[in-house]
């Protein structure tokens, strides 16, 4: 009975479905191919074709799949590594400009061209492509204006400390092309994965299906990995 057809003021109960995760998945097709071998349990599925070539075949496929299921978790830790060297990097930048720009806020107050110049009025975005352009103008345009540095130097914000931010914006650009790189390899990884799975478990869920109308004793569909109720 659907929601439009309950007549009582009770809130219609819904089912909860288990999606099995891939660690789930490849578990129950290993127990189901493993012991698709024992006696008792061969002898009736090779009448369904189930031949010892067949079944070692399936058990190929598996340990394939295993094997690009482990290659895809490796390409995502190492994009998560890189995710981690990127955001730290951006941190740390973030921390020198956000000081610098509070200092030179106070510095310049009054000073239209300076505050113009060096974008002091704009609010800092957190979006990566608006937020990349504010910083670099910022000590570009120091670099670039002896006037402004000099007056900058006198509150900290040194032609080091300058230098030092432009080089860790560059080592950053490069770490966001490190990660576009291994986001791309996961993402691969992780088609290369689905592509094997889809093919494999139809015929994982085709062996059950005729394992529970052949098999007639309990024991060995639990074998196989099927709940019997």
């Amino acid at each position: 009975m659907n929601a439009t057809e309950n007549s009582t003021n009770e809130a219609p109960k819904t089912s909860k479905r288990h999606f099995d995760t891939m660690d789930e998945s490849i578990a129950k097709m290993k127990l189901a191919f493993g012991n698709a071998s024992l006696p008792q349990i061969f002898v009736v599925m090779v009448t369904v074709g189930y031949t010892a070539e067949k079944i070692a075949a399936l058990n190929a496929e598996l340990a394939q799949l295993e094997t690009l299921y482990q290659a895809q978790i490796k390409e995502y830790g190492e994009e998560g590594e890189e995710q981690q060297l990127f955001s730290d990097k951006r941190i740390g930048i973030t921390k020198v400009f956000n000081q610098n720009r509070a200092l030179l806020r106070i510095l310049f107050k009054g000073n239209v061209k300076a505050w113009v110049t060096l974008q002091l009025d704009v609010e800092t975005p957190k979006a990566l492509p608006i937020w990349t352009p504010l910083v670099k103008n910022f000590y570009d345009q120091l670099i670039d204006s002896p006037d402004l540095l000099s007056a900058a130097e006198t509150v900290g914000v040194t032609k080091a400390v300058i230098t030092n931010q432009k080089q860790a914006l560059d080592e950053l650009e490069t770490l966001k092309k490190s990660l576009r790189k291994e986001t791309g390899e996961a993402q691969a990884a992780t088609n290369v994965r689905d592509t094997a799975f889809d093919t494999l478990y139809p015929k994982y869920t085709e062996y059950i299906k005729y394992a529970k109308i052949l098999l007639p004793d309990n024991q060995l569909l639990e074998a196989l990995g099927i709940t019997v109720k």
